[in-house]
């Protein structure tokens, strides 16, 4: 590798994707369920207005229709339609990991246990006061609510993603 020459700067990351397989279910838990911003929806009517260049692609496995939505700051998450796809049990890695204040943390455990959503934590991996709930999405995508300052009881060490599963 030349290190001669230094890489331009990167400004930071414009988006971060994930895939479903049901765009209204994606709607009602993130937008929903979770507070997210609905930003953009390019369904189906949608992409087909814009690019009737590309009508051959609405139907693909492998589709460019999806919703674009903000949890708080930048970057968006783009939630992709993906058909056919298996929901593959949680794993650890990757996930999504998004940053709540010390006092929401309760508030979404709630939400997501009245919601039905299988959930792990409050756990500590970190220092005092640092706690995190895992959580899946209905597709299989891990997520974790991050907070510092937290005072409540938390169980120490890395999550129990076996139980994370719809």
């Amino acid at each position: 590798m030349d290190t001669s020459t230094q890489a331009p700067p990167i400004a930071g990351f414009h988006h971060l994707t994930a895939p479903v397989d049901d765009l209204d279910v994606a709607e009602r838990f993130y937008v929903g369920l979770l507070g997210a911003v609905l930003v953009r929806r390019f369904d189906r009517a949608t992409f087909l207005h814009m690019r009737p260049d590309r009508a051959s692609e609405v139907d693909a496995s492998n589709s460019p229709l999806h919703l674009a939505v903000k949890l708080g700051a930048p970057p968006e998450l783009h939630l992709f339609l993906q058909r056919g796809r298996r929901k593959p049990v949680p794993p650890p890695h990757p996930h999504l990991a998004m940053q709540v204040a010390p006092e929401a943390l309760g508030v979404f455990v709630a939400r997501l246990r009245a919601a039905g959503v299988p959930l792990d934590g409050p756990r500590r991996l970190g220092p005092p006061g640092q706690a995190s709930v895992y959580f899946a999405d209905p597709f299989g995508n891990t997520l974790e609510l991050v907070t510092l300052g937290y005072t409540g009881a938390v169980v120490e060490g890395p999550p129990e993603v076996g139980v994370l599963g719809w």
